[in-house]
């Protein structure tokens, strides 16, 4: 089993710490940026805007005005995912990359949810194409999304190695 050292390396605190800065630097920016929730400024038109929004919920704004769930429930999530990834065999770098994302994301809502005046998360991410429109989402949303693609891919890649060498141990 690797050690605490090799698997909380350079690579690992860099990714987390750049994506929670990520995070945390563009809140402070739209929040300096817009004034007032729903105010919006087209920055590709027709595609993608700045819209400030706040979401005192989980994932796709579902369950609304209940963000201390979420901030006990966040909290979890990121003890879990820290002792998950210490005690897990795999240590590929993108298994690294991928939990760095995930985790760098998640501190990112979790210090967002404890931040100001009004609970929950600052989201400003609005993509619009013609009719559609997806949920506003923030940077922390992004990488936690890019994080969790990365492990599944991460996941097959290890479990595609199990197979191969139970395959020869069987031979």
């Amino acid at each position: 089993m690797p050690t605490v050292r090799q698997k909380f390396n350079l690579l690992f605190f860099t990714v987390l710490l750049a994506v929670y800065l990520a995070d945390l630097l563009s809140k402070l920016w739209i929040l300096n940026r817009l004034k007032v929730l729903g105010q919006s400024e087209a920055v590709i038109e027709n595609f993608l805007y700045f819209t400030l929004t706040r979401n005192e919920g989980g994932v796709f704004g579902l369950m609304q005005g209940y963000a201390w769930f979420f901030q006990v429930l966040t909290g979890f999530a990121i003890l879990f995912l820290l002792y998950y990834y210490y005690k897990s065999a795999e240590n590929s770098r993108l298994f690294s990359l991928a939990i760095a994302a995930i985790l760098g994301g998640a501190l990112g809502n979790f210090t967002d949810r404890f931040y100001g005046s009004t609970p929950g998360v600052v989201d400003f991410i609005d993509i619009r194409i013609g009719s559609f429109r997806w949920f506003i989402f923030n940077v922390a949303d992004t990488f936690i999304s890019v994080g969790a693609f990365l492990l599944a891919i991460a996941f097959y890649r290890f479990e595609k190695a199990a197979k191969a060498n139970a395959a020869q141990e069987k031979a």
